[in-house]
């Protein structure tokens, strides 16, 4: 019968179709929205989530509200893209729901969905027509229906679009739509999972008694919390933020007895500014704001203002179960919330609501994932570590009953330990070499932070039954080391800045970490009652700043670490980190597996060089900086970062092309470093351009970097494209003009920087110039200006197997400087397609880039390196050799935005000139005599080095 009624509806000619449109019901009830059954509708501004007025449905059992629509075709594509978005006021939380039916002509229900009505408040109805159910067998629409549940009462409906033309790609299940959205079942994701965990239970049982020392542990843990979270005064500028927001909420009691008016609060993702509509760092605004001065100031109106804003936000849908349509990303906006409810604790203890405040907090902090251990291919973890693990380790000792907080505490410890295994792939989290990965790649700007708040955490369980486990402490050490290593003294190179081309730093939050793991037990397994080297890294990076840490290290008797010294191998960022004295060398590249730069719609959008080979040098500064080096974005020409060969484009083709993210990845996978002994080290790689717009698809070359003590030698073979309307070049420096000249007496081929490195050109056409430049800002794409000192070998437009060789002498002093000047100090053995080989005369080292298979003529050890490998050796003073194998490819299968799919290793077969042996047998190689030869078969992974010791038989 309801089916007939709704045909006869649909013939009526004056009823108008609800085109595709958001609706705010501010002009009343659409023509088109019609109820059969007994119910009623009516505009009401009882409530409203837009503008002042909302759809009120009241509804009786057998009632439906039925919407005509223009006809609505939809196929594969067109179900993935298409939906309905509004958001539904319920008040009062029921056991039932209200069904969505979307109808074909016949009256048949081709899609349906249930939206559940457990809570109370505004909840978002976001769903594509891909994640409803039905027979979806027709799929051509043409009305759209409502049914009731088989009871009477009402609901408010605000925020209508259907349909909905290009639904949010990261729509988030919650409680009232379980079921809504495919990303709850990627394995690797992070955002969106909230209601997901919430289905788990915990595996760490509940005390039914704590012992003396559990209570004892607890009660020194919320100390330590309080000391870390108190500050000395108010911040009366947050305080005054709160105020001024608040009134802009407007937040009034509705006058139907339960819920409230006032400003609309949503998700950044549908929210209109210019409408005055809120977010949630606008509840963090008010929340923060108050909670400081009832803390602080004891201020009863702050106290009052507190917890309306919280019943409000609950009631806007910042509430447990609630996903706001989309909750992706939110952890930056919300943190305060935490850190300031920590403070007033004990107020929210007291209030009738607390039950409701402290189930919102632990949902969205999603504590409920720490119910169990962390999935071993988890992603993202790193905005997961920065942005919400504070509020996890909050909302967990926030329980009123210790019991639970026991419980609590100690699932979060076990998740944060296991999260912190070396992760396989590209996700996110910590590789092998200690670089950290997020967006699929190496990236330190996400790092910083991360270091911070994990450090904390340790810092609050030192000592106690709660504190992470060794293995996952080392692990984080390693990645502290690393970014010790590839930090000068706080800043890293532009080649592995990700989107941040200028920007990122370690903080003093970061720094103090270094103190926080330090103090949690010697993870050098050296018997001390701390970490000695941690330590002493801390108080190099701390500086002259008196710190409680400061003291206690110095008074046992550490001192301040050196800058480190060597070659360091980073390839699963296609990098090395070259460094003597306090200079640092960024050299950057890459592969399928590791992306060249990061470039989004408002950052870094003329990036596109970055890992185009750069030999970036950081030596000067105090402290060392990118801009004490010379490296300032004003009039920064990004074509030219040094050691980069690149087409030298207009800024509007250097532009990224792509409407949003560009990422390119190469589709060679021979880029990277090596090293020998960890003190001196090599880079090479396989340089190509993809296809994208604006960009040369026939753009090679080969490019090698050999670093001995504070000499880097600097090879390219096979320069190659066929743009002919934009030159080709090969950048030595360009630097912030400091007034000192780059030219080196009257020698057109030995050039100085400006920040005491010196270049000498022995194969290339140089060009040097000092100029006011004009370039454009990476965000904004506005003029920006600046006078620059720059050099560089010019290959010509279209260049065909185009080379060049140049030796960097990297601050020498005036007798190095001579010395060098009149005697060379290396010889290339061979500089062409198939390898770069190049002696260096005062360490004793030969190193090998063979692209291809490399058969030597005259070679006193090597018979044949395999292509796509790395090899170094030197003699040792024993008539022995000491030799390391690296090949950079990660050999990692699936080729995707991020893969789970771990390293694969790679078998090398070497063919050594006489009988060798290892000095120390390892697994990783072995030795074949095939007459006058050894076959030298090494293996290896993770793009890490492999050395040896080995002497004649």
């Amino acid at each position: 019968m309801k089916n007939t009624c709704f045909i006869i509806l649909l013939l009526l000619g004056s009823i108008s179709s609800a085109c595709a449109q958001f609706i705010g019901f501010e002009d009343g009830v659409p023509e088109a929205f019609k109820i059969s059954g007994k119910g009623e509708l009516k505009a009401s501004s009882l409530f409203y989530k837009e503008g002042e007025s909302s759809l009120e449905w009241d509804f009786q059992p057998g009632s439906a509200l039925n919407v005509q629509i223009s006809p609505l075709s939809l196929n594969a594509k067109k179900e993935k893209q298409f939906g309905i978005t509004l958001w539904i006021y319920n008040e009062k939380p029921q056991q039932d729901s209200i069904r969505f039916e979307f109808l074909n002509k016949a009256g048949e229900v081709s899609y349906w969905f249930s939206y559940h009505l457990q809570a109370a408040g505004w909840r978002a109805c976001w769903i594509s027509f891909e994640y409803m159910k039905g027979g979806k067998n027709d799929k051509n629409i043409v009305a759209y229906r409502l049914v009731a549940p088989n009871r009477k009462g009402r609901i408010f409906l605000d925020r209508l679009t259907f349909p909905e033309k290009k639904m949010n790609l990261r729509t988030t299940p919650d409680q009232q739509l379980p079921s809504n959205n495919g990303l709850s079942n990627r394995d690797l994701w992070h955002w969106c999972l909230v209601w997901k965990w919430e289905q788990q239970s915990y595996d760490v049982p509940l005390a039914s008694k704590l012992t003396g020392r559990q209570k004892k542990e607890l009660k020194t843990i919320e100390q330590r919390l309080t000391d870390f979270l108190e500050v000395k005064k108010a911040p009366q500028g947050q305080i005054n933020a709160a105020y001024k927001t608040f009134e802009k909420a407007a937040i009034t009691p509705s006058v139907a007895g339960t819920g409230f008016v006032g400003t609309p609060i949503v998700a950044p993702d549908e929210q209109d500014k210019k409408k005055g509509e809120m977010s949630w760092n606008d509840i963090e605004t008010m929340l923060s704001g108050f909670a400081y001065d009832a803390y602080y100031n004891q201020n009863e109106t702050s106290k009052k203002n507190y917890f309306t804003v919280f019943d409000y936000a609950i009631d806007q849908g910042f509430a447990y179960g609630s996903g706001m349509g989309t909750n992706h990303h939110y952890g930056y906006q919300i943190r305060k919330i935490y850190t300031t409810a920590w403070l007033i604790r004990d107020l929210i203890y007291k209030h009738p609501h607390r039950d409701a405040y402290l189930s919102t907090l632990r949902f969205w902090a999603a504590l409920q994932e720490t119910r169990q251990p962390c999935p071993p291919v988890r992603d993202e973890l790193l905005d997961s570590w920065h942005t919400l693990l504070m509020a996890k380790f909050i909302s967990a000792m926030m329980f009123p009953d210790a019991r639970e907080q026991e419980q609590a505490l100690n699932g979060l410890s076990r998740w944060l330990s296991s999260s912190l295994r070396y992760t396989p792939g590209t996700i996110g989290g910590i590789k092998v070499d200690g670089t950290t990965f997020h967006h699929g790649g190496f990236y330190p700007g996400y790092t910083t932070g991360v270091l911070a708040t994990v450090g904390q955490f340790i810092a609050f369980t030192n000592g106690t039954s709660f504190e992470l486990t060794k293995e996952a402490r080392q692990h984080m050490k390693s990645a502290f080391i690393a970014m010790r290593n590839y930090c000068n003294l706080y800043e890293w190179g532009i080649g592995i800045s990700g989107r941040h081309p200028f920007g990122g730093k370690m903080g003093s939050d970061d720094i103090e970490a270094f103190a926080n793991i330090a103090l949690s037990g010697d993870l050098s397994d050296q018997g001390n009652t701390f970490d000695r080297g941690l330590a002493a890294d801390y108080l190099r990076l701390v500086r002259n700043e008196d710190t409680p840490n400061a003291r206690f290290f110095k008074k046992e008797g550490v001192q301040p670490a050196q800058a480190p010294q060597g070659f360091f191998v980073y390839n699963y960022g296609s990098a090395g980190i070259f460094r003597r004295a306090d200079w640092m060398v960024t050299l950057k590249g890459y592969t399928t597996d590791v992306w060249g730069s990061e470039i989004y719609v408002k950052d870094n959008r003329y990036g596109r060089y970055q890992s185009y080979g750069s030999v970036q040098i950081m030596g000067k500064g105090n402290p060392v900086s990118r801009a004490g080096s010379g490296f300032v974005q004003e009039g920064w020409d990004w074509n030219r970062l040094p050691g980069t060969t690149t087409i030298h484009l207009p800024f509007e083709l250097l532009d990224s092309p792509l409407k949003g993210t560009t990422m390119a990845h190469s589709k060679e996978n021979f880029s990277g470093s090596s090293s020998l002994e960890g003190k001196n080290g090599m880079f090479a790689m396989k340089l190509m351009e993809r296809d994208y717009k604006n960009f040369t698809p026939d753009f090679v070359a080969r490019k090698s970097v050999f670093c001995f003590d504070n000499r880097m030698i600097c090879l390219g073979t096979g320069i190659t494209n066929s743009n002919a309307d934009y030159p080709t070049e090969t950048t030595l420096f360009q630097t912030k003009y400091n007034g000192v000249d780059s030219k080196v007496g009257d020698d057109n081929y030995w050039l100085h920087d400006g920040y005491d490195n010196y270049y000498h050109v022995v194969d290339g056409t140089v060009r040097s110039q000092v100029a006011e430049q004009e370039s454009r800002h990476e965000k904004t794409r506005a003029v920006t200006k600046g006078k620059f000192s720059s050099a560089w070998i010019e290959h010509g437009k279209a260049p065909k197997d185009g080379t060049y060789e140049y030796m960097v002498l990297i601050q020498p002093s005036a007798t190095d400087l001579d010395e060098v000047r009149k005697t060379p100090t290396y010889e290339v053995l061979q500089r062409n397609q198939t390898a770069h080989v190049v002696y260096d005369k005062k360490t004793g080292i030969t190193a090998y880039a063979a692209f291809e298979t490399y058969r030597p003529d005259g070679d006193k050890l090597i018979s044949t390196i395999p292509a796509e490998t790395m090899v170094m050796y030197m003699r040792e003073p024993d008539k022995g050799i000491r030799l390391s194998v690296c090949d950079p490819n990660l050999n990692i299968k699936e080729k995707a935005y991020t893969t789970k799919e771990s390293s694969r290793p790679i078998r090398k077969k070497i063919r050594l000139k006489g009988h060798w042996t290892l000095t120390v047998p390892m697994e990783n190689i072995q030795l074949e005599q095939q007459g006058e030869n050894t076959v030298l078969t090494v293996t290896c992974q993770h793009g890490q080095p492999v050395e040896m010791l080995m002497h004649e038989k």
